[in-house]
């Protein structure tokens, strides 16, 4: 009953405190402080494990929480919300060896985790509870609000002085912000979500039964079946070859066209890079497909499968160097046309292609199986994103694209549409701005391509950002200290000392 008590007291102790923190603001400072605290009273109560999986994922969610508050960036918000996704279910089964199990089993969570919240509130048939609420004690309790405001009525017409306090009361009670129980009650739930512990245990059976070995089939000893493996292995022969045949043309295509002999006109680039890149997700995705089909099992036992295999390393191999090729045309996209998140998401994509075709090589060798791609490709994934957020991407693209203004392409439509703290980082003068536009117009063949209305002027943009800035200098004063972040902090200060200049 103790234990009982004090979960319930706890997760609404947190609720209390996520609502004074984040209610009526934006987030920020409020977001690190909110999960230091409520990982270390799990840490304090010895639910973290020290082994591999919960240290990656406590140490991804407190790592976006920090670049939460240096960049207040979107991006580290989002995987900071996956990363605590993974936490909780490491912490309900650490003995799971998969993050995407994990994930699942967190999901499942979510609705398990209230249901065993709602056990804990004294209503009636919670055994459990020291407390009973009876449908007569309800109906009392319904009586007490309406026997007091009929009272209040009535003294409010005997006495002035009286009804005066009781109308500041409802006034009072009319400014009250809305939105407070429903932030109270998005806090119950993240809270809930957070300190409950649920076991699934259908779930966690089959979880358990994922394994990253292949095992021989009871076929295998079987004739026809070996047989047939032959025949299968036989036609893999011939079209993992006849594949290979046809990548190696287009790789040497690329290879020449894009790689050493690319010469830039003018032209839009976008198709250019996003055609390579479509292609590359079909290629992989069938190659991935084909590979896995034909070593999905008792192919990986056979004596005689060398040929078969050399060749779906060559496949794999030469989807690699299709991956560098899109990488080099997403640098000459880059080269010629500046920075975009695009862009960037694409260099990420690519890391992240790598490490899939790697894997995939590693689970042909060593004989394991799709358990074994799922798992290891979540966790590749996982820390791709990490990698991600240790850069203020918006930043970076300011002041990128701004250098590169008379050296490639800038889009000022794009630009304005960045985050605040890039403000100073565009505040240009007007010359600068001007041979910025002239250098534009050349890129892209002339005025008549240029000046047709689909590009903002630099006069506009700058009008744009002038007013962004004096807004945002006028607005940051009157945030609250709970969505502090370092990136807007720094912003402010430039903005104000060049306002005062």
């Amino acid at each position: 009953m103790l234990h009982t008590h004090r979960t319930l007291i706890t997760c609404l102790a947190y609720a209390a405190l996520f609502t004074f923190l984040f209610h009526g603001t934006g987030i920020g400072l409020n977001l690190f402080l909110f999960e230091v605290l409520v990982f270390g009273a799990l840490f304090a109560m010895r639910r973290i494990p020290m082994q591999r999986r919960a240290l990656l994922t406590v140490g991804g969610t407190f790592l976006t929480a920090v670049m939460v508050v240096l960049y207040g960036s979107t991006l580290a918000l989002v995987v900071n919300m996956v990363s605590v996704v993974f936490t909780v279910g490491v912490l309900l089964a650490p003995e799971l060896g998969a993050l995407h199990h994990s994930a699942a089993l967190a999901g499942v969570h979510v609705i398990a985790a209230q249901q065993a919240f709602a056990r804990l509130l004294p209503m009636p048939g919670n055994s459990g509870s020291g407390f009973r609420i009876t449908p007569r004690g309800v109906f009392s309790i319904t009586l007490v609000p309406v026997i007091l405001l009929l009272f209040a009525g009535l003294y409010s017409g005997s006495n002035p002085y009286f009804e005066e306090i009781v109308a500041d009361f409802f006034s009072w009670l009319g400014r009250i912000d809305a939105s407070l129980p429903f932030v109270f009650v998005l806090g119950l739930v993240l809270s809930t979500f957070l300190l409950v512990i649920t076991r699934n245990e259908r779930m966690l059976k089959w979880a358990k039964a994922r394994m990253d070995a292949l095992l021989p089939s009871n076929r295998s000893g079987d004739n026809d079946h070996q047989r047939a493996i032959r025949s299968e292995a036989a036609i893999g022969v011939l079209l993992l070859g006849s594949l290979n045949a046809l990548l190696l043309l287009l790789n040497a295509l690329d290879i020449h066209h894009v790689w050493f002999n690319f010469h830039f006109e003018g032209q839009y680039l976008k198709s250019f890079v996003h055609q390579g890149t479509w292609m590359l997700i079909v290629s992989i995705v069938l190659g991935a497909l084909i590979v896995l089909y034909y070593f999905r099992g008792d192919l990986n036992f056979q004596t005689r499968n060398r040929t078969i295999k050399v060749l779906s390393y060559l496949w794999l191999t030469q989807n690699a160097l299709l991956v560098v090729s899109v990488a080099i045309r997403n640098y000459w996209y880059i080269h010629h046309y500046a920075l975009a998140y695009k862009r960037i998401g694409v260099a990420f994509f690519l890391l992240a292609t790598l490490v899939g075709l790697l894997l995939i090589m590693v689970k042909v060798r060593d004989q394991r199986s799709s358990h074994f791609l799922f798992r290891w490709n979540m966790v590749s994934l996982y820390s791709i994103a990490l990698l991600m957020t240790l850069v203020d991407w918006d930043t970076v693209i300011a002041r990128y694209n701004m250098a590169q203004r008379e050296r490639a392409f800038v889009e000022l439509d794009y630009l304005a549409t960045l985050s605040d703290k890039t403000l100073p980082h565009m505040m240009r003068s007007t010359l600068e701005l001007e041979n910025l536009d002239r250098y534009n117009e050349q890129v892209l063949g002339g005025p008549e391509r240029y000046r047709s209305g689909l590009y903002m002027s630099p006069s506009r943009f700058a009008a744009r950002i002038n007013h962004r800035a004096e807004l945002f200098v006028k607005e940051y004063p009157e945030r609250s200290w709970r969505q502090w972040n370092l990136a807007d902090a720094r912003a402010h200060a430039a903005l104000s000392e060049l306002s005062e200049r």
